[in-house]
This record gives C-alpha cells, structure tokens and sequence, in this order.
C-alpha cells in the first residue's frame, strides 16, 4: 500500500477499538496501516496523549481517525493533539464505519473522507422493530 494512503487510528474507551479492527478483518481483509489505541481503565490521560502523538508522529501526521464516541477522554484527547497538527475523524465507530473509511482511503482524504463516511454510515442503524416484527410475525 502506498505511504501516502493515510493509516487509519482507531481510539476508544477499553480495547473495543482493537475488537473493531478484529471484526472488520473477517469481513474486509487485512488492510495496512490500521492501528488501535485503547484507553485502558486507570491510565494517566497525559500518558494517553503522549501514546497518541507518538501514533500520529509514526505515520507524519498523515492519519484519519476514528473514535468510538464523542466528548469522551478518546476523543478530548483527539482534539488536544489536533491542535497542532490537521487531523480528520469521525465518531462513533462500528465495523460498517471502518470498513466504509477503509474502502474509500484511497479515493478521498481528510475532511472529504470524513463527511463521505458521516453520510454512508448515517442510515446503518436503522430502527429494527418492523423487521423484526414481519420476521417473526409479531
């Protein structure tokens, strides 16, 4: 894969960032360049930003990342790091996100990856109950 594909960033609270990397490899295929960072219950958040900006520094700052919810330590520290350096994300991660922002790496880049995987993934949790119902003859 080309160097200049930015590598994918997966932060969250726990190790469900590297459990969503897991997930999308069965259905996707391995990719390249894709990492995760769990916040580990009990760490220092300094140590988790140091761990973050070291992450964005091994790939030049040329990263998209994608962070389970909004507002969180993850995400807090995000914009810490963001603050020096123009980083692209999206929240909110599950597999059909990060399998939309892996196949589309390559065609588009930072803000514009960004509002296409937004857009794509905005129906993927769909109230299931009229299916459910049809299903099983509720």
């Amino acid at each position: 894969m080309e160097q200049n594909i930015p590598a994918v960033l997966v932060i969250s609270h726990g190790f469900v960032c590297q459990a969503l990397i897991d997930s999308t490899k069965m259905i996707f295929g391995d990719a390249e360049r894709v990492e995760a960072l769990p916040l580990e219950e009990g760490m220092d958040p300094d140590a988790y930003e140091a761990a973050l900006s070291a992450l964005v520094d091994k790939y030049d700052g040329n990263v998209f990342v994608c962070v389970d919810i909004m507002g969180g330590t993850p995400f807090k520290t995000l914009a810490k790091v963001a603050k020096t350096r123009r980083i692209s994300a999206v929240s909110g991660i599950s597999v059909p996100m990060l399998i939309e922002v892996l196949s589309n790496r390559e065609e588009c880049r930072g803000d514009e990856l960004a509002a296409l995987v937004a857009a794509n993934c905005a129906e993927m949790s769909p109230d299931l109950t009229e299916f459910m119902k049809k299903v099983y003859h509720m």
